[in-house]
């Protein structure tokens, strides 16, 4: 059963870890100066923090009802959706001028994206 609490801890827990890994990582950087392989592997070591954070949700996912999938989904086709239309849009607009798109920059698209379209369809099936 899903419990909105508890997922929240668990998410919040896994960000966290990924927050300490991103500085770790930046520190240790910093303090060794790596080549190669080490460098890659320290620059890849919050992505266990962010591995841990998509467990957490789509356990979430599991745990929900039918109805708050169908939200859920809902909410994530209009995330896919739409940041695949601003990438590309922006994509073709960095030929007028735009500056280049970072790939960090689409998460913070498409978790906006997701938060709006849980609220429309949170509304929706009311």
């Amino acid at each position: 059963m899903f419990k909105p609490k508890r997922y929240y801890i668990e998410l919040g827990s896994a960000l966290a870890l990924y927050v300490v890994l991103l500085f770790a990582a930046n520190l240790l950087e910093r303090a060794l100066q790596p080549t190669a392989t080490l460098l890659i592997a320290m620059n890849l070591l919050p992505v266990l923090g962010a591995i841990v954070a998509a467990w957490t949700i789509m356990r979430a996912l599991r745990r929900m009802d039918e109805l708050q999938r169908r939200v859920q989904f809902d909410a994530i086709a209009l995330s896919f959706l739409g940041t695949a239309l601003i990438t590309i849009a922006w994509g073709f607009a960095e030929g007028a001028g735009l500056p280049h798109l970072r790939a960090f920059a689409i998460w913070p698209i498409m978790a906006a994206l997701w938060g709006i379209g849980t609220i429309l369809a949170q509304l929706r099936y009311r």
